[in-house]
């Protein structure tokens, strides 16, 4: 039951980084009114309409009431609060501006939300064609090709490859259409235990940054959101190996995600960020250069700031790039399939219309 009742949290009542960046935002104009956080944690879980951050938000509280501090409730709960959030709180608490740091959280997940709706806006349109199109494949195979093979075998007369072809897929997805469904859902059940294990996360990173063209978006969009949080994390106060861990855990690449954690390692030991990062040949010798220098000046948060501006031009002209490459590559399978289906379907009938002259 409680398996069950945990898949049924897990489908309806997700977490976005919209919500999370709207109770970093709200508790942070609650802090700054001069409500302690019990109180202004209470009045959130009030005004929530999510039932799950409320649940969440209810047992802050009552942690809170037993003594606990804020960063390490929030702990308990890491659906609603990633290692990001948890080490700028903690953070605030130790500096006294918890307000402030939670404003500069909520600046920076605001950012990650609309720089992620420009990347998937940008691809929904060759996507809806791409779907449009399976839709529309389905319908003639399922229904107007059916409604022609009586008509063909009554005239008797020969067949064209495609078109027997065609026949030969549709009766397959009338007569077997179960197996289909069952084959389709079991390549997706593989595909997502695999990719939910280690090595399948890591394999699927690595050929994701091979693909051409997506490779290069996928490298330019980690180098924008790794810039960006870095730079937050250090204007919040939080130590630096501690954030190279914290944005290590939030990128989506495992690649990156490793070499974060590597890096961390080396620098606790003594190397500086930019030495470290030479290592891995996945970050752009740019970064690891003006990483340098912002560590010899001591402006490293500004040097952070104005790479992560930069990247994030990239993956805008990126994204644009992608689009463009894809419509034309879609509209030309889109055309092929249009003409197969026409090529199977006229000839024939042609060749009907013949044989009754």
């Amino acid at each position: 039951m409680a398996k069950s009742e945990n898949l049924v949290t897990n489908l309806f009542h997700r977490i976005s980084i919209k919500e999370r960046s709207f109770v970093a935002r709200q508790l942070a104009v609650m802090l700054q009114s001069g409500l302690p956080i019990t109180q202004a944690v209470r009045y959130m879980g009030n005004q929530t309409t999510n039932d799950r951050i409320k649940e969440i938000l209810a047992e802050i509280v009552v942690d809170l009431e037993n003594g606990y501090r804020f960063s390490e409730a929030i702990k308990k709960h890491p659906r609603l609060f990633n290692g990001i959030f948890i080490a700028v709180v903690a953070a605030g608490e130790t500096s006294g501006k918890l307000d402030e740091v939670l404003n500069l959280l909520a600046d920076e997940q605001e950012k990650d939300v609309g720089f992620r709706s420009k990347v998937v806006g940008a691809l929904l349109y060759p996507g809806f064609i791409v779907v449009a199109m399976i839709v529309v494949g389905i319908i003639m195979v399922t229904r107007i090709i059916p409604a022609l093979e009586g008509v063909f075998k009554e005239s008797n007369v020969p067949l064209p490859f495609t078109t027997r072809a065609v026949i030969a897929v549709t009766h397959s997805l009338i007569n077997f259409w179960y197996l289909y469904i069952f084959g389709i859902g079991l390549l997706i059940f593989v595909f997502v235990r695999y990719t939910a294990t280690e090595d399948g996360r890591r394999t699927l990173s690595e050929t994701t940054l091979r693909i051409p063209v997506i490779g290069v978006l996928v490298k330019n969009l980690e180098m924008a959101r790794f810039t960006r949080i870095f730079a937050m994390l250090i204007q919040a106060g939080v130590p630096i190996i501690q954030a190279l861990n914290s944005v290590g855990e939030v990128l989506d690449n495992a690649i990156y995600r490793e070499a974060l954690i590597d890096v961390a390692s080396n620098v606790e030991r003594g190397s500086p960020i930019s030495k470290s990062l030479v290592k891995h040949p996945e970050f752009p010798g740019a970064v690891t250069q003006m990483i340098g220098v912002g560590e010899q000046t001591g402006k490293l948060e500004q040097v952070l700031n104005k790479l992560a501006d930069y990247y994030e031009r990239e993956t805008d002209q990126e994204v644009k790039n992608v689009a463009a490459l894809t419509e034309p590559v879609v509209f030309v399978i889109v055309g092929l399939g249009v003409a197969v289906l026409v090529f199977s379907i006229i000839v024939p009938i042609y060749n009907l219309a013949g044989a009754i002259k």
